[in-house]
């Protein structure tokens, strides 16, 4: 009998271990995790101390792999967690991204004791950890819901997160696992810095309003000329201007002396604004200066954002176009940089933002024209001047391809059915070569026939191309390692003015981008946000 109780005994419990296997013989708090779990995943719970959680599934995996016991509370692992997620904070997230604050109040609470609390601290951090791996990894915003153009691919983490995560906190550590994930781009981590820096001044305070309402020239006596050395002090921008140069007589404060000094410092402000730099400060560089500390704040953590998408595992040679600070770059996988002024769309003519890759360069190249830009302009050129086609060394087609003399077009209507071609030549269009990535947009890089605009600090232009002040550097760059080119060849291919296409030996990613604050030479630059492109993104990541 005795036995038999027994062996009842023995089957209930192994049965109530399989089912609750923390319920019989486990501590307090992993079944309180183990509780807690079950809540989120039955949807009863889905927020801790007010916070929501994002990664749900990943905390219920998470816990049932490592059999609910607690990983955060009073570890190691903890304090690595609270380290990185402020170095996420560095990266331009929000303290409310990772529940900073809630985890500060729900840790005091566990410190009590009460198993509960321990739970829900553990499952928030569990979030927090989380967001913060997906956020450093894909970005806060997923920017193809933002444009439906969006072709850039995401990176892939291959791993199952849950066994990764595990394996790091029970070897070497979050900390590493974080190390294996941040972006190394040397772009990134110059606007870490650049982002600790405004953050700091506007922490202090930010800098004064300078008043807008007269154009203030070199060799001027001002107050205004006083705000704006501190204005420029405030930033960290004032170098020379720093000597105050002699009054000429006692009624004059040697600081609202506009000379030559401070002349200088202006310009270089001027140029890191894409503003002409001729010391004269008028509209748009009151704009510039009046901008807040905290607006250029929001400007660098936006392109940490955009530097989050496009940046990781980029090991290979690129070429990159700003279409916001209207200059393209080659980046070696050295880390060697090249850089061109460039031209890029106009407000109403966008540039698009997508991903591709140069295959083919083509020199002489015929331009035919777009539908959209034929109605919009030529048209009407068409129409006022009886030579214009001539001129400009364009041909007619029809629709079938065929040649057609343009007398036989009848340019008065609204809509002729035909195309304009521009036959390869110095007043080509396109310029002597083109950089080809056959693509929805017919956007490509290349030369012009107008280099007077590069002369333009705004040079957002064109109709929605990419011209290049220096292609044929860029082109022999692109053609380096082949042993059969040389700028003697090029030269010879110019001459013939045959259009003729010469691939490249190996396709080079090419990414047309917009970030309206970066670094370079080892200053800060800022541009306008020509297409409204910054607020939304802004907001989202804000409301998130």
């Amino acid at each position: 009998m005795i036995q038999k109780l027994q062996a009842v005994q023995y089957f209930i419990i192994s049965v109530a271990v399989a089912l609750y296997p923390f319920q019989v013989g486990a501590g307090l708090t992993e079944s309180a995790i183990q509780s807690l779990t079950v809540q989120i995943k039955e949807q009863k719970t889905k927020t801790i101390a007010g916070q929501p959680l994002l990664a749900t599934d990943f905390i219920i995996n998470f816990y049932t792999h490592r059999y609910y016991s607690p990983v955060w509370y009073n570890t190691d692992a903890e304090r690595e967690l609270i380290s990185e997620l402020r170095l996420g904070i560095a990266n331009g997230f929000s303290p409310g991204d990772f529940h900073l604050n809630a985890l500060q109040e729900v840790r005091a609470m566990a410190e009590q004791g009460n198993p509960s609390d321990i739970a829900q601290y553990e499952v928030l951090a569990s979030d927090a950890a989380a967001r913060l791996i997906k956020y450093s990894y894909f970005g806060k915003v997923d920017p193809a819901g933002l444009d439906q153009a969006w072709n850039f691919e995401r990176p892939i983490i291959k791993s199952n997160p849950v066994k990764l995560l595990s394996e790091y906190l029970d070897g070497e550590g979050f900390s590493t696992l974080m190390r294996q994930i941040e972006i190394k781009n040397k772009q990134y981590k110059q606007l870490i810095d650049a982002l600790a820096r405004y953050k700091i001044i506007a922490q202090n305070g930010g800098w004064v309003k300078i008043p807008d309402h007269e154009v203030i020239k070199p060799g001027m006596i001002s107050p205004t000329v006083s705000r704006l050395r501190d204005r420029l002090d405030a930033e960290g921008s004032l170098y020379l201007g720093k000597t105050l140069p002699k009054a000429p007589n006692i009624s004059v404060e040697p600081s609202q002396i506009y000379d030559i000094y401070l002349e200088n410092d202006i310009r270089t402000f001027q140029a890191r604004h894409g503003l002409e730099a001729d010391g004269v400060i008028g509209k748009r560089s009151f704009q510039a200066l009046n901008r807040t500390a905290e607006h250029r704040v929001d400007q660098l953590k936006l392109s940490l954002e955009r530097g989050r998408w496009l940046m990781r595992d980029l090991n290979e040679d690129f070429i990159l176009v700003n279409i916001a600070g209207a200059r393209a770059y080659l980046v070696r996988a050295d880390g060697t940089l090249w850089t061109t002024r460039s031209i890029t769309g106009s407000q109403y003519r966008k540039t698009p933002v997508f991903r591709d890759k140069i295959k083919y360069m083509e020199f002489n190249p015929t331009w035919t024209v777009p539908r959209s830009i034929f109605l919009k302009d030529k048209l009407a050129k068409i129409r006022q001047d009886p030579v214009y086609l001539e001129r400009n060394n364009y041909v007619v087609k029809q629709s079938n391809g065929d040649l057609i003399s343009p007398k036989l077009v009848n340019w008065s209507s609204p809509n002729p059915n035909v195309t304009l071609m521009q036959k390869p030549g110095p007043n080509n269009a396109l310029g002597l070569v083109k950089f080809m990535f056959p693509n929805q947009y017919a956007v490509y890089l290349h030369d012009t026939n107008d280099k007077s605009l590069f002369n333009r600090n705004q040079r957002n232009l064109s109709s929605g191309c990419v011209r290049l002040e220096y292609p044929f550097e860029l082109a022999m760059l692109l053609m380096e390692d082949d042993p059969d080119w040389s700028f003697k060849r090029m030269q010879a291919i110019l001459d013939s003015k045959k259009t003729t296409r010469i691939n490249l030996l190996k396709p080079i990613p090419v990414l047309l981008t917009y970030w309206t604050s970066w670094v370079e030479e080892n200053q800060v630059h800022f541009r306008e946000d020509i297409y409204d492109r910054d607020t939304v993104i802004l907001n989202a990541l804000k409301n998130k």
